[in-house]
């Protein structure tokens, strides 16, 4: 009896091993998969990934090749680019509940930030995009999909270009952003609740730099006009000296 037992066991033990690696061998396609789904369903513009990389034992990751679209009406290919995103959670934490991701980082993103008007940019429109995709915290809860809290994410050497009317495209500096405990207050965040405080602080310092760049420009149309003015000021003034003066 024991020696069934023991034999019962060792095939529980092999298929579970078993089943361990192949989900390890499919999970990069799933989350590939689920980022090229969901993605798009919050911010409203197409998203697409080269390969993901992840191991479910260890709880090492990255995400390769990242990429979000423009909105309908803005010109490029994209509006935002990663190369490399690198992300630690605890071994097989992608089965807990909150999921807890220990640290994502990401260096060297590219944010192109386009501006047809005023009022409105094409980071804006993304960002109303997954606002309206996500429901209030109260139904958010009872909302499908994995709670989410992220220890550390950190993103730096950002480079970004701004183009709008008059300005062209002008590169900006966006400095690091480091946030801490996403999620961690309400015991886990949706994803759309996770998108919304990643890109506003983003957002908000390329906008900065645009806003800073319109008034830059402003200033340097108002100094040409009253340079203008100054200089024909000044040619009146000769003038009238050559009419007084007797020499």
């Amino acid at each position: 009896m024991l020696r069934w037992l023991g034999i019962l066991v060792g095939v529980i033990v092999v298929l579970a091993v078993i089943a361990v690696v192949v989900v390890t061998q499919r999970l990069d396609g799933w989350v590939k998969d689920g980022i090229e789904t969901y993605g798009p369903q919050y911010t409203g513009v197409a998203v697409t990934v080269d390969s993901v990389s992840l191991s479910l034992l260890s709880g090492r990751g990255a995400i390769r090749g990242l990429r979000v679209a423009n909105p309908d009406g803005y010109d490029g290919d994209y509006a935002m680019q990663v190369g490399r995103i690198e992300i630690a959670l605890r071994p097989l934490g992608v089965l807990d509940d909150p999921v807890i991701i220990d640290v994502i980082e990401i260096e060297g993103a590219e944010v192109h930030a386009q501006s047809r008007d005023l009022r409105d940019t094409n980071l804006q429109v993304i960002l109303r995009n997954v606002r309206a995709a996500t429901p209030p915290p109260a139904e958010d809860e009872e909302a499908a999909g994995p709670q989410l809290i992220i220890e550390r994410f950190t993103l730096t050497d950002t480079e970004a270009s701004v183009t709008a009317a008059r300005l062209g495209a002008v590169a900006v500096r966006v400095p690091d952003i480091e946030l801490t405990e996403v999620g961690r207050r309400s015991n886990g965040a949706s994803i759309g609740q996770v998108l919304q405080q990643v890109l506003e602080p983003l957002i908000a310092v390329v906008l900065t730099s645009m806003a800073e760049g319109r008034v830059r420009e402003q200033l340097e149309e108002r100094g040409e006009e009253l340079r203008g003015r100054a200089e024909e000021e000044a040619d009146r003034l000769r003038e009238r000296m050559r009419q007084i003066s007797p020499f």
